[in-house]
């Protein structure tokens, strides 16, 4: 069967053939979803450690098992033709569908949705600012908490052409202007944008930390957290309770096939896989990178 692997720490992957895996659960794959996580691997950055080359990439993907079932998976060595079913990570995927809109709703779609209805419990009352708002993940926790009623929903980018429309208002990072004060903060970028917007967001803040893309390190002045009465929670997909993710992919799912929650998505064959790591590695591709296999 054909895979894309990496052969070294740093490269680029390309499409071999390999043997397939010698396991009962199998799921024969059609489409593979690309993160930066998978770039934080391949790149040797990633905080969980590197595996030994060559290996297959691809952290989630869709494909039909067995039984005839569309699913969605989340785990490791996925960019394959056939691959062996997770054990605790494999949703089934909502009639009515497709692949691409499908993978968009996985890693960082559900991530941004659980931010907003999960972690940060987005209520009427909230101002909601989003940082990070131009990506997949946090263009889908602005959307989210649009649809939860949040009374405003803020976008902050250093591309703001690429907020989505449903945003109240929108905020340039390039600028000098004070930030927003907020009710609830989505964070995937940590480092000064989240100083600066902790600085000037409201008593009883809760901000949803997910993301470092702006640096690992953060300066937070104690009256900031005490005097706000702050409460700052981690929000990661490697921690959550399997039956949170399934609830949250099915519901985001159907938000989707309906039209209440859109996504940018940029498909590539498999082919072009090379093509489709090197828009993902530019860190801000704007849109959900997937490759057809």
């Amino acid at each position: 069967m054909r895979a894309a692997r990496l052969h070294e720490i740093g490269g680029t992957p390309r499409v071999d053939e390999i043997d397939p895996p010698d396991a009962e659960g199998v799921v024969r794959v059609s489409t593979v979803g690309l993160n930066p996580v998978d770039i934080s691997i391949g790149t040797g950055r990633f905080y969980g450690g590197v595996p030994d080359t060559p290996y297959v990439i691809g952290s989630e993907a869709i494909g039909t098992g067995g039984d005839g079932r569309r699913v969605w998976m989340r785990g490791r060595w996925l960019m394959a033709e056939v691959v062996e079913q997770p054990k605790d990570w494999t949703f089934e995927v909502p009639d009515g569908i497709d692949d691409d809109v499908a993978l968009a709703c996985g890693i960082a779609g559900l991530t941004g949705w659980l931010a907003v209805s999960w972690r940060g419990k987005v209520t009427p009352d909230d101002t909601v600012l989003v940082l990070g708002a131009s990506g997949t993940l946090g263009a889908t926790a602005l959307q989210g908490a649009k649809l939860l009623g949040a009374k405003k929903v803020i976008g902050a980018a250093r591309r703001v052409d690429r907020i989505p429309a449903v945003a109240d208002e929108v905020f340039d990072l390039t600028g000098t202007a004070d930030f927003p004060a907020a009710t609830v903060i989505v964070d995937g970028l940590w480092g000064e944008p989240l100083e600066r917007a902790l600085a000037a967001a409201s008593n009883g803040v809760r901000v949803v930390q997910l993301g470092q893309s702006a640096g690992p390190a953060a300066t937070l002045q104690s009256g900031w957290v005490r005097g706000k009465v702050a409460d700052i929670l981690g929000h990661s997909l490697f921690s959550l309770p399997p039956g949170v993710a399934e609830g949250g992919y099915r519901a985001l799912c159907e938000h989707a096939r309906d039209g209440r929650i859109g996504f940018e998505i940029e498909s590539y064959p498999f082919d072009d896989v090379a093509e489709a790591w090197a828009r993902q590695s530019t860190g801000s591709p704007g849109a959900k990178i997937v490759v057809r296999l």
